[in-house]
């Protein structure tokens, strides 16, 4: 077990986090942890990241990612109402 004192910086109460401990579970400055208190404990649990779009279909075969000529077709169709298109 390792202690760690605290300190003051600021307005705010600090703690170090050792670097070791950081490296094992892929955290940085700025990493998102929810602090909790159990039987008298603090516990730090990190948050995982948010999904992004392009992690969920990272996966994906990309032949199912293809446009379509449906898709083309919607693509190219004039708009009906006020929609812009990029």
């Amino acid at each position: 077990m390792t202690q760690i004192a605290i300190r003051k910086s600021g307005g705010a109460n600090i703690i170090s986090i050792p670097k070791a401990v950081l490296d094992h579970f892929g955290l940085q400055v700025g990493s998102l942890v929810e602090l909790s208190v159990e039987d008298d404990r603090i516990i730090l649990t990190p948050e995982s990241a948010p999904e992004t779009l392009d992690a969920l279909l990272a996966g994906s075969p990309k032949e199912l990612l293809a446009l379509t000529e449906e898709d083309q077709e919607w693509l190219n169709s004039p708009a009906i109402g006020k929609e812009v298109f990029n």
